[in-house]
């Protein structure tokens, strides 16, 4: 079934007019008055499309998570050994880049972090299954290692996207480095 125009451009207006105010003014401060004068609508058209403001804000963020995909590429990873793990990395990140300025918006919102925790939600089953299959992993405590896990991958993304790196590979080595000895002894610490 075929989408009428309209609404595509309705819907396309009141988006973009979502994440400028969200930059703006971040998620809490903005109203949906403020979307409909932004986006050049009236509040019924708004209504007409969207519930609330959080039902907006969820249907941005999980079109963002779909394209993410961190299941799927997690999973990969698991399956692949040595250089052939980095691809599926390399291709998360490059679908990151197409939709940079949106997740830069949802990710440096301090008002509103719940992009972080809807993302923190799909990676944390597949680092627990993880876990799982490793009996003798260092980390027994499986929350921490599943905090651990999530907060440098959105800690990598966050730097990447804020950062305007254009070189993937240089992100997965930072993130390889974190997870060597090396930042250790640069703390002074060695074993």
């Amino acid at each position: 079934m075929k989408t009428d125009l309209r609404i595509i451009k309705s819907k396309k207006a009141i988006k973009n007019a979502f994440l400028e105010l969200t930059k703006e003014k971040g998620y809490n401060n903005i109203t949906i008055t403020d979307i409909a004068e932004k986006a050049l609508i009236n509040r019924k058209t708004f209504y007409m499309h969207y519930d609330t403001k959080q039902a907006l804000y969820d249907e941005i963020c999980n079109e963002l998570i779909a394209l993410l995909d961190p299941e799927s590429t997690m999973k990969r990873l698991h399956e692949l050994k040595g250089h052939e793990q980095r691809k599926p990395v390399v291709a998360l990140l490059m679908n990151i880049r197409k939709e940079k300025e949106v997740f830069s918006i949802l990710i440096n919102d301090e008002n509103n972090m719940a992009f972080l925790n809807k993302l923190y939600d799909k990676i944390a089953p597949v680092i627990l299954m993880e876990t799982h299959s490793h009996k003798d992993a260092i980390l027994t405590d499986e929350k921490l290692l599943i905090e651990v896990y999530c907060t440098l991958f959105v800690l990598m993304l966050k730097w990447w996207i804020n950062n305007d790196r254009t070189d993937p590979d240089m992100a997965i080595d930072l993130v390889l480095e974190f997870f060597s000895k090396k930042p250790l002894e640069m703390l002074g610490i060695s074993f």
